[in-house]
């Protein structure tokens, strides 16, 4: 089995590179043989823009869906996104870690999927979602968060935390990936001084320690669900009696229930 973990934090002795390196560990551990990239050790430019590519179709005018198809078919790709675009086609197994930051992923990992995500070569119109590359391999989650889990739940303050990573789930999930469910580590907290950062070390030992166990037995972890191809018509509409996994991906209310009895 050969896994790829991709870090996505600017300090190398953060927590998440501390996990990043217990997954690492335990994936070895158990046969695996295992690839980081650490995109900030890496100097991974997160924006996508023309200056990147030495091969161009359209030297005039950028667009980047043209020219990442263009350069990929010419084999020609930015070096950065090559050895991006090797690693995942490498990997059977993909772990994506990084800090929560205005309830999204950092700058750099999301740059990081707009340049490596690259049309026509881990994508097209023909090869997405259920036919997608990457069909057969899987992809997880491993997401950090400085508040508490009881607030960041459907009815807490800082809103669900596992529904706003849903478009990223959606997105390894459109290359054709199997998402796993995420980890979520809450509470990793920074600044802390006395008693309270002793107990915040303590806690962070504990979530490592899980942490290896969890990457241990990867087989005990379920897929988060989604649509099946045949749950959408010749539209690409969701069929009526189809599943609903996600309220990002649901049923219009019918029309005339919704406006009530008038009399």
């Amino acid at each position: 089995m050969k896994s790829l973990i991709v870090l996505a934090h600017p300090e190398p002795t953060s927590f998440n590179a501390a996990l990043a390196g217990a997954a690492r560990e335990s994936l070895q551990s158990v046969g695996h043989e295992v690839r980081v990239s650490d995109l900030h050790l890496r100097g991974f430019a997160p924006d996508e823009h023309g200056r990147h590519y030495r091969c161009r179709k359209d030297p005039a005018r950028f667009d980047a869906q043209t020219e990442q198809r263009f350069s990929a078919a010419q084999e020609c790709l930015p070096d950065d996104v090559r050895r991006e675009v090797d690693d995942l086609l490498w990997a059977d197994f993909v772990v994506l870690q990084f800090p929560l930051w205005w309830f999204g992923m950092p700058a750099i990992l999301k740059g990081w999927m707009d340049r490596v995500f690259v049309y026509g070569k881990l994508y097209s119109g023909g090869r997405r979602l259920h036919t997608g590359v990457c069909r057969g391999k899987r992809a997880m989650l491993s997401v950090t968060a400085g508040s508490s889990a009881e607030v960041c739940v459907p009815d807490g303050q800082e809103g669900d935390t596992r529904l706003i990573l849903w478009p990223v789930h959606y997105s390894l999930h459109y290359l054709g990936f199997d998402v796993l469910e995420p980890v979520l580590r809450f509470g990793v907290r920074g600044g802390l001084e006395g008693e309270a950062a002793v107990e915040q070390r303590r806690y962070l030992a504990e979530q490592i320690a899980e942490h290896r166990r969890l990457f241990s037995d990867l087989k005990a972890i379920p897929s988060v669900p989604f649509n099946a191809a045949d749950d959408y018509d010749e539209r690409r509409r969701l069929k009526p009696g189809a599943p609903v996994h996600s309220p990002f991906i649901r049923h219009r209310p019918d029309p005339i229930r919704s406006q009530g009895n008038c009399g």
